[in-house]
């Protein structure tokens, strides 16, 4: 049978896969599990609610809970073979995740669903859309022989030996709907009885389908809003006022030079879009070379590089300065490009990046807390960011950042930093900004 997933929406996946599935244009694999199944073993259904009543509450995944479900379903009477399910969330790229089980290939495979998909033609003409969409329950019988009348995916289940397919909502979020199809090629579909069974085992199935995508948009909002390893704290549970640690950390500072003037320029809106011009920019830069960005301040951005996450406190410097290589060339990519609007101020940066130990934790107020890196550290690094228009410098460092790199940087002076006793040796990094 050829390849059947998210109902058939196609694109292309990893031709050296040894089990390819072609996904739509942006669907994005995130985790594939590989399973064996006894199909010869028989469970009956009151033991598959019995796993849901008990065993399933400490499933750790929405990957594992649908794994283990439709594993049991096809072991047991009901012969399901292929199951998906299908579930909103709250993310700024992603609208959908879905899991994709087959028997036939031993896959279960979680995937990213963003708004190309949904607003494709093959997913409108999918029989899950009417679920998703509108909440309805979908049951396809199906034969052997092609029909003009059904989409390409029931036509393509029924080449394949299915005889019934169905599609049905799990619950609601927001307007929209979970659901999950599942199909078998028992001979005359589900039967009555069985599918009374059914209807009993996925309502219990979809309360803990709730649960795992209750966690899931908790940690997507953390980790958006947070950073990730802030927001991985807060949801493990770090939320008291006062918690955290101290960390020892490259830390970076950086600010958009001449804000002002384009703030004074221009409406509310077109500085917001430049802003986020700006920051995408940075911020992947930073993310792309292992860095964790905590958060936005007005045209600032503070991130940090935990030494605890590379191997020595060299590779961590070495990847807080490549990060700002990387940021300041990609920046003057995009002034290149923007160059033929008239509108389009020409961006530039500061960067400043100083080495020590921070406190890592919950900051504020009872009510309201941030949680967010605080010390002489961050200080220093604002500091050093600070001298990068008048000593005509995109990225400046302090001694401390230079020592641990492999590359020469450029000796630039001791200054007084604001607030700080004694000066600091600032450094430069010698590269082509474009």
């Amino acid at each position: 049978m050829s390849d059947i997933q998210l109902d058939q929406l196609t694109g292309s996946m990893h031709s050296e896969d040894p089990n390819p599935r072609k996904y739509a244009p942006g669907a994005r694999l995130v985790e594939r599990q590989r399973f064996e199944l006894d199909l010869e073993k028989s469970i009956r259904p009151d033991n598959v609610e019995a796993w849901l009543l008990g065993a399933a509450s400490k499933t750790q995944s929405a990957h594992a809970l649908v794994a283990e479900f439709a594993g049991q379903l096809a072991q047991s009477d009901f012969g399901v073979e292929r199951v998906t399910v299908i579930v909103g969330t709250l993310h700024p790229q992603v609208r959908r995740y879905a899991w994709i089980w087959n028997v036939e290939d031993g896959i279960c495979d979680e995937i990213q669903i963003g708004e190309e998909t949904l607003s494709s033609s093959e997913y409108r003409n999918n029989p899950i859309f009417k679920v998703v969409e509108y909440g309805e329950t979908v049951r396809v019988p199906l034969s052997g022989e092609a029909d003009e009348t059904l989409s390409p995916l029931m036509n393509e289940l029924a080449a394949a030996g299915f005889s019934e397919y169905v599609a049905l909502p799990l619950s609601a979020r927001g307007e929209k709907y979970n659901a999950v199809t599942f199909s078998t090629r028992k001979h005359g579909g589900f039967s009555q009885e069985q599918w009374g069974t059914l209807m009993r085992l996925f309502k219990i199935f979809g309360l803990h389908v709730e649960r795992h995508i209750a966690n899931r948009i908790a940690e997507n909002i953390s980790l958006t809003y947070l950073g990730r390893e802030a927001g991985q704290r807060v949801v493990n549970g770090t939320i008291n006022r006062g918690s955290g640690l101290p960390i020892k950390a490259i830390v970076w500072s950086s600010d958009l030079r001449d804000f002002s003037s384009i703030s004074e320029s221009s409406d509310n809106e077109a500085v917001a879009d430049v802003l986020n011009y700006y920051f995408s920019v940075l911020a992947e830069a930073v993310i792309k070379n292992g860095g964790d960005v905590l958060k936005f301040i007005g045209d600032g951005m503070l991130a940090i590089f935990p030494l605890s996450d590379y191997r020595t406190p060299n590779q961590a410097a070495q990847a807080a300065a490549l990060a700002a290589i990387e940021a300041v060339r990609q920046l003057a990519t995009l002034n290149q490009r923007m160059a033929e609007n008239d509108n389009w101020k020409v961006l530039r940066t500061g960067i400043g990046l100083h080495s020590g130990e921070v406190f890592f934790g919950n900051i504020g107020s009872a009510r309201r807390l941030d949680f967010t890196v605080i010390g002489e550290a961050v200080n220093i690094a604002s500091r050093v960011e600070g001298l990068c228009k008048s000593l005509k410098q995109e990225v400046l460092m302090s001694e401390s950042v230079a020592q641990l790199l492999d590359y020469d940087a450029v000796s630039l002076g001791s200054y007084a930093l604001k607030g700080m006793q004694k000066p600091e040796h600032i450094y430069g990094l010698s590269f082509q900004s474009g």
